[in-house]
Protein backbone atom coordinates (compact mmCIF):
# COMPACT_ATOMS: atom_id res chain seq x y z
CA UNK A 1 0.00 0.00 0.00
CA UNK A 2 1.41 3.37 -0.81
CA UNK A 3 1.02 6.03 1.41
CA UNK A 4 -0.41 9.29 0.83
CA UNK A 5 1.37 12.31 0.56
CA UNK A 6 -0.77 14.00 3.34
CA UNK A 7 0.59 11.30 5.62
CA UNK A 8 3.97 12.62 5.14
CA UNK A 9 5.16 15.26 7.49
CA UNK A 10 8.86 17.21 6.21
CA UNK A 11 10.63 15.68 9.27
CA UNK A 12 9.56 12.35 7.05
CA UNK A 13 9.77 13.29 4.25
CA UNK A 14 13.53 14.34 4.52
CA UNK A 15 14.08 10.68 6.15
CA UNK A 16 12.80 9.48 2.91
CA UNK A 17 15.33 11.53 0.93
CA UNK A 18 18.11 10.57 2.42
CA UNK A 19 17.15 7.21 2.32
CA UNK A 20 16.91 7.38 -1.32
CA UNK A 21 19.98 9.22 -1.88
CA UNK A 22 21.93 6.95 0.14
CA UNK A 23 20.35 3.80 -1.93
CA UNK A 24 21.57 5.38 -5.06
CA UNK A 25 24.67 5.84 -4.02
CA UNK A 26 24.93 2.27 -2.77
CA UNK A 27 23.94 0.83 -6.09
CA UNK A 28 25.99 3.03 -7.89
CA UNK A 29 29.01 1.53 -10.58
CA UNK A 30 31.04 5.20 -10.56
CA UNK A 31 32.39 7.74 -7.98
CA UNK A 32 29.49 10.05 -8.79
CA UNK A 33 25.53 10.38 -9.31
CA UNK A 34 23.49 12.47 -10.68
CA UNK A 35 20.09 13.23 -8.50
CA UNK A 36 17.22 14.53 -9.65
CA UNK A 37 13.40 15.01 -8.35
CA UNK A 38 12.67 12.45 -11.04
CA UNK A 39 14.95 9.76 -9.67
CA UNK A 40 14.51 10.46 -6.23
CA UNK A 41 10.51 9.53 -6.36
CA UNK A 42 10.72 6.90 -8.56
CA UNK A 43 13.43 5.42 -5.72
CA UNK A 44 10.87 6.26 -3.11
CA UNK A 45 7.96 4.47 -4.97
CA UNK A 46 9.94 1.46 -5.98
CA UNK A 47 11.96 0.52 -2.72
CA UNK A 48 9.52 2.38 -0.01
CA UNK A 49 6.08 2.55 -1.10
CA UNK A 50 6.20 6.27 -1.05
CA UNK A 51 4.15 8.32 -3.50
CA UNK A 52 5.11 12.25 -2.96
CA UNK A 53 4.86 15.14 -5.63
CA UNK A 54 8.26 15.63 -8.17
CA UNK A 55 7.77 19.05 -6.92
CA UNK A 56 7.88 18.97 -3.37
CA UNK A 57 11.04 16.40 -3.45
CA UNK A 58 12.30 18.95 -6.26
CA UNK A 59 12.11 21.69 -3.68
CA UNK A 60 13.71 19.64 -0.78
CA UNK A 61 16.35 18.32 -3.05
CA UNK A 62 17.50 22.26 -4.39
CA UNK A 63 17.41 22.95 -0.43
CA UNK A 64 19.84 20.31 0.30
CA UNK A 65 21.69 20.92 -3.14
CA UNK A 66 22.53 24.48 -2.05
CA UNK A 67 23.42 23.80 1.36
CA UNK A 68 25.65 21.48 0.04
CA UNK A 69 27.38 23.52 -2.64
CA UNK A 70 26.75 20.83 -5.35
CA UNK A 71 27.11 21.55 -9.02
CA UNK A 72 23.62 22.05 -10.87
CA UNK A 73 24.03 20.38 -14.42
CA UNK A 74 22.52 22.46 -16.55
CA UNK A 75 19.33 20.80 -17.92
CA UNK A 76 15.91 21.38 -18.00
CA UNK A 77 15.19 19.40 -15.32
CA UNK A 78 16.97 20.34 -12.40
CA UNK A 79 20.22 17.73 -11.60
CA UNK A 80 23.01 17.74 -9.29
CA UNK A 81 26.20 16.12 -9.38
CA UNK A 82 26.93 14.68 -6.10
CA UNK A 83 30.55 12.49 -5.09
CA UNK A 84 29.70 9.17 -3.63
CA UNK A 85 32.40 10.01 -0.96
CA UNK A 86 30.78 13.03 0.00
CA UNK A 87 27.20 11.36 1.03
CA UNK A 88 28.27 11.16 4.53
CA UNK A 89 29.30 14.65 4.80
CA UNK A 90 25.59 16.21 3.16
CA UNK A 91 23.74 17.92 5.45
CA UNK A 92 20.09 17.07 5.43
CA UNK A 93 18.52 20.21 7.92
CA UNK A 94 15.39 21.65 6.82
Amino acid sequence: MMTKKKDIDKESLLGYIKKAIKLLCEKNVSDVVILSSYKINSVLKENFGVNIKVDKIGRILSGIAKRNHLKRLSTSIPKYKLRISNFSSLKFKI
